[in-house]
């Protein structure tokens, strides 16, 4: 048994070593579930130390960025990020920019870029993505590493680090860099210092644990959210299952396997899971099998409260709404108590202890009383350092805060509403409507499954509220019936002029509905 104290590892200080101490008190415990895969933490801990070993003989050290590329939330993801930080150097991930899913694989191009952008010089690759790297590293010129490479580059689990000391990074160092999903336009890379990571891996530690063991299960990519909260999972002793992709039926099927207590997915995938078990006839988690789970986080877009209703019945207080982006980290929560509140359901809950939050008129940068609806701006140890780009930087940080783009206000109790996206509001005969509001009202439309609405302009630049929905296997939903009821529960300015029900609405790469296309698609039918 290797303790803390022998650890090669174990006088370098930060996150990383934190969670490896644990795991060398607990060697013989099965630490990582992924398909095919069984590690125990001995054998992981082995696979850090041959990556560090690998990574070192390369040259990788402080102010050096590692690329990876591997199978679809692959524990090496983690293992590699350990290792670089372990080397002080900093990590980027090439498989995908989608915080919803990774199996779709970015375009050579787009990765190409994407190691241009970042500096990296040295690409890790497992062996299912040994073809793609082979070609990114002729052309980058980046140094391959990885299982099966030739020399110092190959990568296999050992004791011996090698005769490199680890050292630790400084706090403004950087530690990762991320790449938003793109949904508003080319993916930003923005950069996240070693202070801003384990910042939030410390919040995960420090948050009060179940009385009992922690199982967490992830199919959302490491890449992005997943990653720290697999960190915090690990560092409080707990073990972790990994899905390549967001499937409900697998997920379903792996808490039940592996007695799952805790879990994270997208709002979205929240309602395609209450879709699944709604199929099966299950109305509660009990039923289903799903009764060991103890916390259920979703994030990504402020939740329906018809749809939140739904999953407090069937899941009952253990949900947890999480409001944040991927240059803020995390803003808001809604805890379960605020989930068993029907007063509280269209917000998206308090603000985080170490957050702050003001509220700016639109036009004038004036701040705002509670009540009064602007654009959220948040700051917080956990915000990004910057873009890549630095260009991109005076849009969205001001003296340290940053504006997230969001419509929306605070209330008098302390919590935040959203409303929509700055850039999506849509003016009708002089009347701004948010397409999130009536986007929330239209899923409580009986047998409505998802919803989208847009602004479209006409020849004359006058704008128009368009909307697009699908419905549930065996039902049908009428066009004339949605805007009647949207009329009635919201007003006859929200209602959308025209109401497309399709088979599938399409999405965009971070797994929500594609507006730009739904507008061709508008314009195409007119």
């Amino acid at each position: 048994m290797v303790t803390a104290g022998e650890a090669w590892w174990s006088n370098v200080g930060g996150y990383v070593p934190g969670v490896l101490k644990v795991l060398a008190e607990q060697p013989d415990k099965v630490v990582l579930r992924y398909p095919g895969t069984e590690l125990t933490a001995a054998a992981y801990l082995r696979v850090v130390t041959g990556t560090y070993r690998a990574l070192r003989a390369t040259g990788v050290g402080r102010g050096t960025v590692v690329a990876v590329l591997t199978a679809p939330n692959s524990p090496d993801m983690i293992s590699v990020r350990h290792a670089a930080h372990l080397a002080g150097a900093a990590v980027c991930f090439l498989r995908s920019t989608n915080p919803g899913t990774s199996t779709a694989m970015l375009p050579l191009t787009d990765q190409l870029g994407i190691l241009r952008a970042t500096g990296a010089t040295v690409l890790y690759a497992d062996p299912t993505s040994a073809a793609r790297a082979a070609e990114l590293a002729e052309r980058s010129g980046a140094v391959l590493v990885g299982p099966g490479q030739a020399g110092p580059a190959g990568v296999a689990p050992t004791d011996d680090p090698g005769a490199v000391a680890p050292e630790r990074g400084e706090p403004d160092d950087l530690a990762v860099i991320m790449f938003t999903s793109g949904s508003t336009g080319r993916p930003k890379g923005i950069r996240k210092s070693l202070r801003s990571w384990e910042g939030t891996v410390r919040i995960a530690i420090e948050a009060p644990a179940e009385a009992a063991r922690i199982t967490a299960l992830f199919s959302t990519p490491l890449s992005h959210s997943a990653g720290l909260l697999a960190d915090g999972a690990l560092a409080v002793g707990g073990d972790i299952v990994l899905l390549p992709e967001f499937d409900a039926g697998q997920v379903v099927r792996a808490v039940i396997e592996h007695g799952v207590t805790r879990t994270f997915m997208a709002t979205t995938q929240l309602y395609r899971l209450l879709d699944h078990l709604d199929d099966l006839g299950h109305r509660n988690a009990e039923a289903a099998g799903l009764a060991g789970l103890r916390s259920l986080s979703y994030s990504g877009t402020s939740a329906a409260p018809s749809r939140i209703a739904a999953a407090y019945e069937v899941f009952g207080p253990i949900l947890l709404q999480l409001y944040g982006t991927t240059e803020s980290g995390r803003i808001t929560y809604l805890d379960p108590a605020g989930h068993a509140d029907a007063g509280l359901a269209a917000t998206v809950g308090r603000v985080f202890p170490e957050v702050q939050v003001e509220v700016r008129d639109l036009d004038t940068g004036a701040l705002l009383a509670d009540g009064q609806v602007g654009e959220i701006r948040m700051r917080s140890p956990q915000l990004m350092d910057g873009y890549l780009d630095p260009a991109l930087d005076a849009d969205v940080l001001h003296d340290g805060w940053y504006r997230t783009g969001d419509i929306g206000y605070r209330d008098e109790r302390g919590y935040v509403h959203l409303l929509d996206r700055v850039s999506d509001v849509v003016k009708v005969d002089g009347v701004k409507v948010y397409p999130a509001v009536v986007e929330r009202e239209l899923l409580t439309v009986p047998g409505v499954a998802l919803a989208a609405v847009y602004g479209i302009r006409d020849t004359d630049g006058v704008e128009h509220l368009h909307a697009a929905l699908t419905c549930r296997p065996g039902t049908l939903v009428e066009s004339d019936a949605v805007r009647k009821h949207i009329s009635a529960s919201l007003s006859p300015a929200q209602a959308p002029e025209r109401v497309l029900v399709l088979d599938d609405l399409p999405m965009n790469p971070a797994g929500k509905p594609d507006k730009a296309r739904l507008r061709e698609h508008s314009a195409a039918a007119a």
